[in-house]
């Protein structure tokens, strides 16, 4: 490796030319060096951190070599030309695979390629299949040659820099972003436009401040320490603060700052984010005020509520004596829908409590297969209602998982429940618990429609049902998975699904294993 091996490859790659298309300016000159020493190989090559590239070739199919089996890593160690006359009498390159196999190098001859620091960063070289001498005169024309190539560099290199340049002022005119470049304290050094459209000043009042001053007073020792942090090396820098407007107004900026310690300067662009900063504090504010609503409605709902449905299941239960045939009917629909709407009162309050951290789960070592049968077995009657066949596989049998039992039934019991309901007639809904990469795996499965792919995004949100519409089939809320995928995560696991329009749903989630109770 060079000395310089890391000023070499910023030169190298500052060139902007590796991995470009072909120039016919650099082409025109490997012709050149190929006719006028009657090699069959000549190659213009760039030598980066683990390869040579070739910028032009001729004679030579591949675009680029290995570095640490290239002749050009050895040539750009001098300023001078390397001239190797047998490869396979060299001790460098005896044993090399670029002499023993294809191209079968035999004799090189490489000149080093400056960039305008001084750096070498290539090489201009002829590749011959035979041994042969190289003269004075021939390492003059080579040299002569190279530096024809690195006229085409710089040339193509302050090409390159004034489009550029030109390209960074119209888009600092443009931008609706607010770009600049700054010093490490702050100074503003170049502003685009957007800076002067978004807070009102002038450019001359714009760059008499700096970063930290333009922060209103509150927000700047929070600014001045972000910048600090650019200082002690960190390589991103992104925080909000309250900017000052000329009219005496702020407005919110959001900033990407990418400090260069190599060159003490930070580039940043920073957003206007005011409107939704006030949006968000909003919508925040009236999901705030919709919770408390929600759980203040449904608490004071509940208590009667309840009393309401077991009177109802007294009634239909018989104990004011055998009720007239239209009666019945309607205190049992009563009592039905008195249920459904206590059901969806608990799973408000339950979301509730798991957004605000207020549920509370008991999490001990229990053995999870009897769970699965409490279930199925609490779930044959609403199977029998949709014709669908319940079946439970137990592969895991007295594996044990810490988990809240009441919760873990109210997850299976969402499963469940969801899976007969979109099971077609005479199906089955499979329920199961099995190993998988030490871990218990519980599977709930349907042979339903599967779930629509617009819809798979949505599955886990509250409130979200395929078919939102009044006169949908299937009753339910469209909580109980967003339920289930809470009370999941706070037992360790993640509720996960698979789905095959027409084929079915696969609802899946996996827990740590306990290790068995000790016996005696």
């Amino acid at each position: 490796m060079p000395a310089d091996e890391h000023r070499r490859l910023q030169a190298l790659r500052a060139l902007c030319l590796l991995d470009t298309p072909p120039h016919e300016r650099f082409d025109r000159i490997v012709r050149a060096a190929a006719h006028l020493f009657r090699v069959p190989i000549a190659l213009v090559t760039l030598v980066d951190e683990d390869r040579q590239w070739f910028k032009a070739r001729l004679g030579l199919a591949a675009p680029q070599t290995p570095r640490d089996v290239s002749f050009c890593g050895h040539a750009i160690l001098s300023p001078t030309s390397l001239i190797v006359p047998d490869a396979l009498h060299d001790p460098r390159f005896h044993d090399n695979p670029l002499v023993l196999g294809a191209p079968f190098i035999r004799f090189y001859a490489g000149h080093p390629l400056q960039a305008s620091d001084g750096s070498r960063v290539g090489t201009l070289c002829l590749i011959d299949t035979q041994p042969r001498d190289f003269s004075d005169a021939d390492r003059a024309a080579l040299a002569d040659l190279a530096g024809w190539v690195e006229v085409e560099l710089h040339a193509l290199d302050e090409r390159e820099a004034r489009a550029a340049l030109a390209q960074q002022e119209r888009f600092f005119e443009v931008s609706r972003d607010m770009l600049c470049i700054a010093a490490m304290d702050g100074t503003f050094l170049r502003l685009s436009k957007a800076w002067s459209r978004t807070l009102g000043f002038s450019e001359a009042e714009l760059y008499a401040t700096s970063l930290v001053d333009l922060a209103l007073e509150e927000d700047r020792d929070a600014t001045a320490r972000h910048l600090a942090r650019a200082l002690e090396g960190a390589s991103v820098l992104q925080f909000e603060h309250r900017a000052r407007c000329q009219d005496g107004s702020w407005r919110w900026l959001q900033w990407n700052a990418a400090p260069d310690p190599d060159v003490g300067l930070l580039f940043a662009v920073a957003r206007d984010v005011t409107q939704a900063r006030l949006l968000s504090d909003e919508r925040q504010r009236v999901e705030r005020m919709k919770n408390e609503f929600i759980s203040t409605v449904s608490h004071e709902l509940r208590t009667p509520l309840t009393s309401i449905r077991g009177s109802l299941g007294l009634l239909c239960g018989g104990i004011a004596g055998p009720l007239a045939p239209p009666v019945e009917q309607m205190v049992s629909i009563a009592h039905r829908n008195s249920e459904r709407l206590l059901r969806l009162i608990n799973d408000i309050l339950d979301l509730e409590k798991m957004e605000s951290g207020g549920l509370d789960l008991h999490l001990t070592s229990t053995d999870v297969a009897p769970l699965l049968e409490q279930a199925l077995q609490a779930h044959q009657g609403y199977a029998a209602e949709y014709g669908v066949h319940l079946e439970v596989v137990v592969d895991a049998p007295h594996a044990r998982a810490r988990v809240d039992e009441d919760r873990f039934g109210q997850v299976l019991a969402n499963l469940l429940s969801n899976a007969i309901k979109f099971s077609p007639q005479g199906e089955r809904v499979l329920l199961s618990l099995t190993r998988e990469a030490g871990a218990l795996r519980v599977e709930v499965t349907d042979h339903g429609p599967g779930i629509p792919e617009a819809f798979q995004a949505r599955v886990f949100q509250k409130f979200a049902q395929a078919d939102a519409s009044d006169t949908r089939r299937r009753p339910g809320t469209g909580l109980g998975l967003s339920i289930a995928h809470g009370l999941v995560a706070r037992m360790g696991g993640t509720l996960r699904f698979t789905t095959r329009a027409g084929e079915g749903t696969r609802f899946s989630f996996d827990l740590p294993e306990c290790d068995p109770t000790p016996v005696g």
